[in-house]
């Protein structure tokens, strides 16, 4: 972000002030750190590279201001002279926020100043800090956020403003994610130890993203110490983890790693085989190498593997199941300073989701095999020319390889599905900060962009414009609103009963790109110190969303996999947030409506689908008791999720054993409302140290032992009918250890 000067014209001689904003104990860039001289009304923030460039006039001297949430400001005064092209990176020190322990990015006056709608960013300690099963996790966090949900408490898929899991953008280090979960859902892909940051975009998401029409949700993992080597261990009931840093070269290397060892101990104490259970396991491993072989250039090498596999050998040897899935992602990355006002990256990247699934015996077995690949090259710029403009530039090219096989036994497959299209995209955009007088900094700023993509297999091109503002009436309060039009070229196939073996198809011919036309409107109150106020409304159109059609095994075309339709969401929500002190948290509310109508569902009449959720309600708190202590808790309540309930059982023609259940309208059924209480208590203390370098954290999940519907089910067996109700998880205590060193 790029701030204005209110006394300083476009001619005005002036200079330009650059650099880096690194950790000083580190040596790790700063991502939204804040470079402002308050006596102009002018700032920057630094970018996700820790890069910020600011435009002074000459003169002076005047006083720098540095900071960033965690550490503690930086002030210097200087003289600039006319013309002058000054390189200043400067180092701030981690400051100890013990009593201010802030989770969500919380620095009212940076939160004011953002231009982007429906941002959200993260700090990893928010992640290890409040309840958790067994161990932290991202998405779990995420759930708790205002337009933010989950299908269920093993579910780790984010349903957000309406929108499907596929319809969300999932980066890691600029690379694609596309199933990020492991152990079906129950935990996501990203490791807490390694995030360095962490953005979620709800809606209205710029230019720069494309491809997806919900949500934008991007992670970037710690680039390393490059001062002294250093690790973490965290030991839990079922998984634990490790990561070291340690300087290499002009940079710093990055390892971490983690491992559920559940299948070690059943299989030690006979219980596998006794209990007649899967054999189950997950790992995935995080790589990080940063060089700068120049103070102008950085050379990034980030990769990540992930696998799950199950096994699972029945009484009856024709249901035996095997179950492989995983992701693989690879970047490489440079960045390049070409001077105080030009920025740019260019990165090479891949990305793998493959799944095997295979059931029945050695003579005569199913195997169903799916995955998708994608090869990446994107380029962008970032120009500062003035005090008011900063522009964005970017290429993008990527060769997909969708592909399904199923085949049973040595017959030929009944269903071989190959696709190699490639996906083109290109974007401006421009953050614009025109000069109003007066005392408030960049009241007015407005990001306009264009992206224009796509996809070699549909001749449709996507043309979509992009906008939004922010205006700061006050001083404690801030005006945001946004439009676009987004296209989504990839379609999600679901396995309801098997949700790893979704299918990746690209759009063909026989069925058009997703569409979604996003407007939001917000405002963003300070009314009280330490404390910010925010309500967005959001409404959502889409158009060629897609449903399976029932048993489907074969088919050379989307029209002959997907039902097509359209759909829209509306929402409003709510979020009070309490940013420093002992007590920090959250409380969030939304009250939104998701509808879908397809001709050939439901009789073409509208119906919700199952993530909609009429009400949500969720509270995140934690309190530090003393410097050692500090107890947490989260609480959600919402309105249960919409189902189809069987109404009547028809006689089975072939099979007079057997009946045929007969559904009544599509999702006219709500399951019981969802609530939920988990606990949490962290005790830090030195681990054969002076220094308190561990933490025992103590958990409760579900404290108050209610358990959850999950499905409703009809069980015909008994005459009548009888309706069952599958409950979820009981409670659940867990606790793990982690030391640093």
């Amino acid at each position: 972000m790029r701030a204005s000067n209110t006394g300083v014209t476009a001619d005005s001689s002036s200079a330009v002030l650059s650099g880096f904003i690194r950790d000083s104990t580190t040596g790790e860039t700063i991502i939204g750190a804040t470079v402002r001289i308050r006596a102009l009304h002018i700032g920057a923030n630094s970018n996700k590279s820790g890069f910020y460039s600011l435009r002074v006039p000459a003169g002076g001297p005047y006083t720098v201001e540095v900071s960033s949430l965690g550490y503690r400001t930086v002030e210097e005064k200087m003289t600039f002279r006319d013309g002058e092209d000054r390189r200043r990176s400067f180092s701030l020190q981690p400051q100890s926020v013990s009593n201010q322990e802030v989770t969500v990015e919380s620095n009212a006056e940076k939160q004011r100043q953002e231009p982007q709608v429906s941002r959200v960013s993260l700090q990893p300690q928010q992640v290890a800090n409040l309840p958790k099963v067994g161990e932290a996790d991202l998405f779990r966090i995420l759930q708790f956020l205002p337009g933010v949900q989950t299908s269920s408490e093993i579910s780790s898929g984010l349903y957000i403003r309406g929108g499907s899991p596929d319809q969300n953008l999932i980066l890691l280090d600029g690379s694609v994610l596309y199933n990020p979960s492991h152990f079906f859902g129950f935990f996501s892909t990203f490791n807490p130890d390694a995030i360095k940051d962490v953005e979620l975009i709800k809606g209205g998401f710029p230019a720069e993203y494309g491809g997806r029409l919900s949500a934008v949700l991007s992670v970037t993992d710690i680039e390393g110490d490059r001062n002294q080597t250093k690790g973490k261990v965290d030991l839990g009931l079922i998984s634990s983890s490790a990561t070291i840093q340690t300087p290499v070269g002009t940079g710093a290397l990055v390892l971490a790693g983690r491992r559920t060892y559940l299948d070690v101990l059943l299989d030690a104490t006979g219980l596998t085989a006794k209990l007649n259970i899967p054999d189950y396991y997950f790992y995935d491993l995080n790589f990080k190498l940063t060089q700068n072989p120049s103070p102008n250039d950085k050379i990034t090498l980030a990769g990540y593997y992930g696998s799950d596999n199950l096994n699972f050998t029945a009484t009856t040897d024709v249901n035996n199941v095997a179950l492989g899935w995983g992701n693989k992602t690879g970047s490489a990355t440079w960045t390049h300073v070409f001077g105080s006002n030009l920025f740019s990256n260019i990165m090479l990247s891949g990305s793998n989701f493959s799944s095997q699934f295979t059931v029945g015996n050695a003579v005569q077995p199913l195997h169903w095999n799916n995955g998708i690949t994608d090869y990446t090259a994107q380029g962008s710029v970032e120009y500062f020319p003035n005090t008011q403009n900063t522009f964005k530039a970017g290429l993008q090219g990527t060769y997909y390889h969708t592909s399904l096989q199923i085949q049973s036994g040595n017959n030929p497959p009944n269903a071989d599905i190959s696709n190699t299209p490639i996906y083109t995209a290109g974007y401006v955009q421009d953050e614009w900060k025109p000069r109003i007088p007066g005392d408030i900094e960049d009241p007015l700023a407005i990001t306009g962009g264009l992206r224009v993509d796509k996809i070699s297999s549909n001749p449709q091109v996507g043309v979509d414009p992009r906008i939004s503002a922010r205006y700061i009436l006050t001083p404690a309060i801030t005006l945001k609103s946004s439009f676009g039009i987004y296209h989504q070229y990839l379609k999600l196939a679901t396995n309801n009963l098997v949700p790893i073996t979704d299918v990746w198809l690209p759009t063909d011919t026989s069925e058009p790109p997703e569409k979604a036309y996003q407007y939001v409107l917000g405002v963003s109150t300070v009314p009280f110190e330490n404390y910010t106020f925010e309500v967005e409304g959001y409404y959502k159109k889409m158009q060629n969303l897609v449903e399976m059609r029932p048993n489907v095994m074969a088919g050379s075309t989307l029209n002959d996999v997907f039902f097509v339709g359209n759909g829209e969401s509306y929402g409003v929500e709510f979020f009070l947030q309490k940013q420093v002190g002992r007590l920090t948290g959250w409380l969030g509310y939304t009250l939104a409506w998701t509808w879908r109508t397809f001709p050939d569902i439901n009789n073409g009449a509208e119906f919700p689908p199952t993530y909609d959720r009429r009400h949500d309600f969720d509270l995140v708190l934690t309190y530090h008791l003393s410097d050692r202590w500090a107890i947490g808790g989260t609480f959600t309540y919402g309105t249960g999720q919409a189902y189809t309930q069987i109404t009547a059982l028809a006689p089975n023609a072939e099979d007079p054993n057997r009946t045929i259940p007969i559904g009544g309208d599509k999702n006219a059924l709500r399951l019981p409302a969802y609530n939920r209480l988990d606990l949490s208590a962290t005790y830090s203390f030195g681990f054969f140290s002076d220094k308190r370098n561990a933490e025992f954290d103590f958990d409760i999940f579900n404290a108050y032992n209610y358990r959850n519907v999950w499905i409703s089910q009809v069980d015909q067996s008994t005459n009548p009918a009888t309706i069952t109700l599958v409950r979820l998880l009981p409670i659940l205590p867990t606790f793990g250890i982690s030391v640093t060193f």
